[in-house]
């Protein structure tokens, strides 16, 4: 680190003079307003001065920048659209040159209205869009300083701050965001997944707050309220049942009954085989080796093929290493016990930490991305409210 320079009086005098023609020196200054030698002597001759007004920010044409905006948005939207809709026909080359276009509108538009906060949120949005992650949080900042009560805002710098490698700064932007619209269901899936990912960066660099138990707990929190805040999209209970696996102690019985409920909650075919992969995995892990290879040689869909294949390999591996197959042993206590028919549409999906929460059963959307192990999270990039 450079230690700091002192400069003479002359020394601040002339760069006093240089920096700020309209200052003046010390022995410039009339007797009333100069400073006393001694700073302890009280004065009393000198002048009561006039309190300065605070700056005043330039008005902003509201009228005129929201329709200019406004038409921005619109055909900023036209563009992603046709692109979306072009397929294998996507010019790179012309969306590039759109692209190009929509910047240089919003550069006049913060040119002529620099502190007009819905075209700073509206810009950063656009420029994380398409990849410009630091220049988007760079306009980010600029709207979070003119106006911190937008939860938009504080859900794009906790996504700016959890790409960029620091967790605990994303973790203070998303629970700010939540505080601001605890409504909004892809807040809390944004920091469950935080969690999901950062675990280890938490124990590291705060250890007096989290633990593993606590960051568990409040992981299958983030996603269950992300579910119940938002019951006809599947994503979000998808994400809640693959934090089965990432819970510390194995909440198997729990995520074996989420997976068959959420499974009545799907189209039949290849949606329903998903679950059952699942289902078939969490058996295994239950010891149910029967049960988990009867669940598995349900899925028949070739597009599960490549999913399929790493759970056969774990039952078989049960197999060989002579684990004691619990199946019938389930059986025969469920009909010892004969417990009530379960209630599939309100089963209760207690979290890894013991939460009381039930799950809302879910009227799940096509599942896309099918053939993955996980489903892509809500866009990070949302549209400014």
């Amino acid at each position: 680190m450079i230690s700091p320079r002192f400069f003479s009086v002359l020394a601040l005098a002339a760069l006093s003079a240089v920096f700020f023609p309209g200052s003046v020196a010390r022995a410039d200054l009339p007797p009333g307003l100069a400073a006393p030698k001694d700073a302890n002597t009280p004065r009393t001759d000198a002048p009561v001065l006039p309190t300065p007004k605070p700056k005043q920010r330039p008005q902003i044409d509201t009228a005129r920048a929201d329709q200019e905006l406004r038409q921005i948005v619109a055909d900023q939207q036209a563009i992603f659209a046709a692109a979306e809709a072009a397929g294998d026909k996507f010019d790179p080359d012309n969306f590039r040159s759109q692209m190009q276009q929509l910047t240089q509108r919003y550069d006049r538009l913060l040119l002529i209205n620099p502190n007009y906060v819905p075209g700073c949120v509206a810009y950063g949005l656009l420029l994380a869009r398409i990849g410009m992650t630091r220049e988007g949080a760079a306009f980010m900042y600029k709207a979070n300083e003119l106006d911190d009560k937008l939860p938009v805002v504080k859900n794009q710098l906790g996504n700016f701050c959890a790409e960029e490698g620091r967790p605990l700064e994303a973790y203070i932007f998303y629970n700010a965001a939540i505080a601001l619209d605890p409504r909004e269901p892809l807040y809390y899936h944004q920091l469950g997944t935080l969690l999901a990912e950062a675990r280890d960066i938490f124990l590291k660099e705060a250890p007096d707050m989290w633990s593993r138990s606590k960051i568990d707990e409040a992981m299958q929190v983030a996603f269950l309220q992300a579910t119940e805040l938002a019951p006809g999209d599947w994503r979000h209970a998808y994400r809640y049942g693959l934090s089965f696996y990432d819970l510390q102690t194995g909440e198997w019985e729990a995520a074996l009954q989420f997976w068959e409920t959420f499974e009545t909650k799907l189209k039949s075919g290849v949606e329903q085989q998903v679950c059952r992969l699942h289902q078939a995995r969490v058996l295994g892990e239950l010891r149910r080796i029967k049960d988990a290879q009867a669940r598995l040689d349900s899925v028949t869909a070739s597009a599960l093929t490549s999913q399929k294949m790493p759970i056969a390999l774990e039952i078989d591996a049960l197999r060989k290493k002579g684990v004691a197959d619990q199946s019938d042993a389930v059986k025969d206590d469920a009909i010892k016990d004969e417990p009530p028919a379960p209630d599939t549409t309100s089963a209760a999906v207690s979290s890894a930490a013991s939460s009381s929460v039930a799950v809302v059963p879910v009227a799940a959307a096509p599942i896309a991305a099918a053939t993955g192990s996980a489903t892509q999270p809500p866009d990070k990039s949302e549209k400014a409210k």
